[in-house]
C-alpha cells in the first residue's frame, strides 16, 4: 500500500499541457490539500515523474505493475479523481471502458467523483468522435472543465487549451470536501 491518507489524486496524459499541471499540484499541496500524481506513459514525454515526486512527496506511478494492483491502491486513496490535461486518446478509452494503462484502469475502478479537463488541438477538440465521447462522459457522471479558446502551441486557434488553473483546482477541492464529508 502507498499510504492510508485520502488525496486529490490527478492523472496527467501525454499533452504538452502536462507542465501546468505541476502549477496546480503546486498550488493545492500548498493550501494544505492532500496529493497524489498518476502519469501515462505518453505524459512521460512531457514532464518527468520526479517532479511530480518532488511536488507531492509521494510516489508516482506510471505502470500498473509498479506497484501490487496499482488501479485498486490508487482508487482506494482518491477523494476525487482528476486528469489534467485530458487527452483525446484518455477521453476516449474513458467513454468506451478501454482499460490498457494504469489511467484508465484506476478510472474504471474508482468509485469517487471524476473530473475531466480537456487540452488539445482544437480540431480535435471539436471533432465529432471527440464530442461523442465528452457527451458520453457527462452521460456517465464525469464533470467536464471545458477548455479554453485561444492559439495552442501548434498555432491553431480555437477551443481546446486546458482551462485556467484556478478553475480546476477550484473543482479539485470542492470535490474533495464534498466527498470527505
Amino acid at each position: 500500500m502507498i499510504d492510508s491518507e485520502k488525496c486529490i489524486t490527478i492523472a496527467v496524459t501525454g499533452s504538452i499541457a502536462a507542465y501546468r499541471t505541476c502549477e496546480i499540484v503546486r498550488n493545492l499541496k500548498k493550501a494544505g490539500y492532500p496529493v497524489r500524481v498518476i502519469m501515462t506513459k505518453n505524459a512521460l514525454n512531457f514532464i518527468g515523474k520526479a517532479t511530480f515526486e518532488a511536488l507531492t512527496e509521494k510516489l508516482v506511478l506510471v505502470d500498473e505493475y509498479e506497484s501490487y494492483m496499482a488501479h485498486i491502491e490508487v482508487k482506494r486513496l482518491a477523494s476525487v479523481f482528476a486528469i489534467v490535461p485530458a487527452t483525446a486518446n484518455i477521453i476516449g478509452k474513458m467513454a468506451n471502458g478501454i482499460s490498457d494503462d494504469l489511467v484508465s484502469s484506476t478510472y474504471l475502478a474508482i468509485q469517487c467523483p471524476v473530473v475531466v479537463a480537456p487540452a488539445m488541438n482544437p480540431g480535435m477538440y471539436l471533432s465529432k468522435p471527440v464530442q461523442r465521447n465528452i457527451i458520453q462522459l457527462k452521460n456517465d457522471g464525469v464533470e467536464v472543465i471545458d477548455p479554453l479558446e485561444g492559439i495552442v502551441v501548434c498555432g491553431d486557434e480555437g477551443k481546446g487549451k486546458l482551462a485556467d488553473n484556478s478553475i480546476i483546482e477550484s473543482r479539485l477541492i470542492q470535490n474533495h470536501m464534498s466527498y470527505k464529508s
